[in-house]
């Protein structure tokens, strides 16, 4: 009787790992995303702010900008972004006017695991930042 109640036993721990194992591993995964998630916004939060630092600077213009925008992106390992800076063109704003700096990015570009169609993931992460055009010096 007693050798029974243990074949019995071991079936069960086997159906509760085949049940949780997918679960935890589904949980796990899912905060190694989100991590990576947020690790990727905060890194094109901090190119929009290198750009709108750079364009509050006077004699910066939209094509440097740009520049310094796709450098700081490419120290953090992202190649392709879509930067819009307002107004267009910086150099031509008094002193005193604000300029911001906005820089999209394809999620599909940055992901880690690509667990779009398990978890809720953004098409797209936004980065801005503004900042007042500083008076000639």
């Amino acid at each position: 009787m007693k050798r029974r109640r243990t074949s019995v036993r071991r079936g069960l721990e086997a159906t509760e790992l085949a049940v949780c194992l997918p679960v935890f591993l589904l949980v796990v995964f899912s905060g190694f995303e989100y991590g990576w998630l947020m690790l990727r916004s905060m890194q094109i939060d901090q190119a929009a702010r290198t750009g709108a630092r750079y364009a509050a600077m006077y004699g910066s213009n939209s094509e440097s900008i740009h520049d310094r925008v796709a450098e700081a992106l490419q120290k953090a390992g992202i190649s392709s972004a879509t930067v819009t800076v307002e107004p267009a063109d910086p150099s031509s704003v008094e002193a005193g006017t604000s300029i911001t700096v906005t820089v999209d990015v394809d999620y599909s570009q940055v992901r880690l695991l690509g667990l779009r169609g398990i978890m809720p993931l953004p098409s797209t992460l936004h980065g801005q930042a503004s900042m007042i055009r500083e008076p000639d010096s």
